[in-house]
């Protein structure tokens, strides 16, 4: 199966638009419907669109084409070709992205009103089957007009340009890099300009992501993570483009844990890619590491916490830091946030590491704080006793496990219900208590509920609601209940570097700090490894107020 799933082409220069441009009879030819024939290939080899043939035969687009029947073939001469500058003029076009040079798709088709995935196949002679293939996210939503989607061709196809290309069946392919790699020297203030540079320079930034859709497995919950997580990056993408930003996106599944994707990275579109969103499993990262390094381009790496190479290849971004990394992060925000504080740490005898409690003890020694150690069934009152009327007293619970959780929230319900008024407390957790939110709001509420966390996002949070009912629109269904949510980390991931390249272009490595985007779910701070890549090292502090409200707090702002 080819393993190109799609390719989104956005840039406005590579729009083909037409508009028909008389009814009399004299512009018509006819032509008879051949055994075989399909208005896709009828409209190519007269050098018009679809469309066309439509708008020349009123009803054909609701009957269909049937062999031996007639229709009127407007002239190619008769069809008006709009001036770039009169594009926002045009009020019903058909808007066809040419497929690029080597293209895996035959064409890029604008959805019309009232066409279905059955009408578009019927139109282009392929099965559905196919069509899935190349548009994946239609297999969880349902088509939209307006919206692109690819026209593969058909397996019939594909054999005819299999025998022309050669044994290989391959219309154009890169011969994988054998001579050794240049030594890459540290990236300055060139960085990214060596990235744009002896690229094409026609304004359009050309993206890459590489993901495991693993489409011919069966259908699993981690592979609708991974379309809707490529689902968030065309919802940035769309929103990139209505601000004028040309992008071009390419999409490649790279299938299961332990493949090779070198025939994806040796690609001829992938020469001159501008940067790379994934892979996900570490052999993958390790040859996607090579190739960002060998054509010193970004190399965008959302999932892993873990990732060795971070630490020799300047041009890599991990997203996903370990806890272990971005803790220093959590302490200084603790104590910006809890300037007086009196910790009292409940043992819940659970022997999980956790590395917050860990270095809990010794932080709070170097800031000269307060604190306790009680066990969890210790009475009431005895904790009430720990408390003090001028400190900010804060709740630990050494455990980040719902079990402990549960039992202590109606202890600390009491605490907050028999202590003075006039004593301040709060419980400070993990990032795990967004998931024990949805069955203990009103706990959390009530005792007053801080916890960290280096993403986040809720309906009780307007940019969350906004978003929500921007992917209801875009795919006509809810998103996945995950966290995180891969719909908005594709989104806020996509959004960021692109706006970054979009701005900056060659000086964007010089200003991460100042890209401007409005995540949904996760931030961005990137924090430089010796002479090696950038880790994200971005937390938040998550407030559940016991005035019933819910605010998100970034220390960089």
């Amino acid at each position: 199966m080819n393993r190109i799933i799609t390719k989104l082409a956005i840039a406005t220069c590579l729009l083909l638009v037409s508009a028909f441009a008389a009814a009399q009879e004299s512009v018509y030819t006819k032509h008879t419907a051949q055994q075989g024939e399909t208005l896709y290939r009828i409209a190519v080899n007269n050098g018009i669109s679809v469309q066309d043939i439509y708008r020349a035969n009123p009803g054909l687009e609701a009957q269909g084409l049937k062999v031996g029947q007639t229709i009127n073939i407007p002239r190619a001469s008769t069809v008006q070709e709009v001036p770039l500058q009169d594009l926002a003029a045009v009020t019903r076009t058909d808007l066809i992205s040419k497929p690029a040079q080597n293209s895996p798709y035959k064409a890029i088709h604008k959805v019309e009103k009232r066409e279905t995935i059955y009408r578009i196949c019927r139109n282009y002679g392929i099965t559905q089957d196919e069509f899935l293939q190349a548009n994946p996210e239609y297999r969880y939503s349902k088509l939209r007009v307006g919206v692109n989607v690819n026209i593969p061709y058909s397996e019939s196809e594909k054999a005819a340009r299999s025998q022309q290309s050669g044994p290989s069946g391959t219309v154009s392919t890169v011969p994988a890099q054998t001579e050794p790699q240049e030594t890459v020297s540290e990236p300055g203030e060139s960085f990214f300009s060596q990235i744009f540079q002896d690229r094409k320079d026609d304004g359009v930034i050309r993206a890459a992501l590489i993901m495991p859709f693993v489409l011919n497995g069966p259908q699993n919950t981690d592979q609708k993570k991974m379309v809707e997580f490529y689902q968030g990056v065309l919802m940035a993408i769309e929103e990139l483009k209505q601000q004028g930003t040309s992008i071009e996106l390419q999409v490649y599944d790279s299938g299961a844990e332990g493949s090779d994707i070198s025939d994806i990275i040796n690609r001829q579109e992938m020469q001159d890619i501008d940067i790379i969103f994934g892979p996900r499993y570490s052999g993958h990262i390790a040859q996607a590491s090579a190739f960002a390094m060998q054509k010193k381009i970004p190399l965008v790496l959302p999932m892993n916490s873990t990732i060795e190479q971070v630490y020799t290849n300047p041009y890599i971004f991990q997203l996903n830091t370990a806890p272990t990394y971005y803790m220093a992060e959590v302490y200084n925000h603790f104590f910006r946030q809890f300037s007086n504080p009196n910790v009292i740490i409940i043992d819940a005898k659970d022997n999980s590491h956790n590395t917050f409690i860990e270095g809990l003890p010794d932080q709070l020694k170097q800031h000269g704080a307060s604190y306790v150690t009680v066990v969890a069934d210790t009475a009431t009152s005895r904790i009430i006793d720990q408390l003090q009327p001028d400190k900010q007293n804060i709740f630990i619970i050494n455990s980040s496990a719902a079990a402990p959780l549960n039992k202590m929230l109606p202890v600390l319900q009491l605490v907050e219900r028999q202590k003075d008024p006039d004593i301040e407390t709060c419980l400070f957790g993990y990032p795990e208590y967004q998931i024990y939110s949805t069955d203990h709001l009103d706990e959390f509420y009530e005792i007053d509920t801080w916890f960290y966390s280096w993403f986040y996002t809720n309906n009780l949070l307007q940019e969350s609601v906004d978003f929500n009912s921007r992917f209801r629109r875009s795919f006509s269904r809810q998103m996945l209940i995950s966290y995180p949510s891969f719909a908005s980390y594709g989104y806020d991931m996509a959004s960021f570097f692109l706006n970054g390249m979009a701005k900056y272009g060659d000086r964007m490595i010089e200003n991460l700090d100042r890209i401007e985007s409005r995540p949904v779910q996760m931030g961005f701070k990137f924090s430089r490894q010796g002479t090696g890549g950038y880790i994200n090292d971005k937390i938040f502090f998550i407030h559940l107020a016991n005035d019933c409200t819910v605010s998100k707090k970034d220390f960089d702002k």
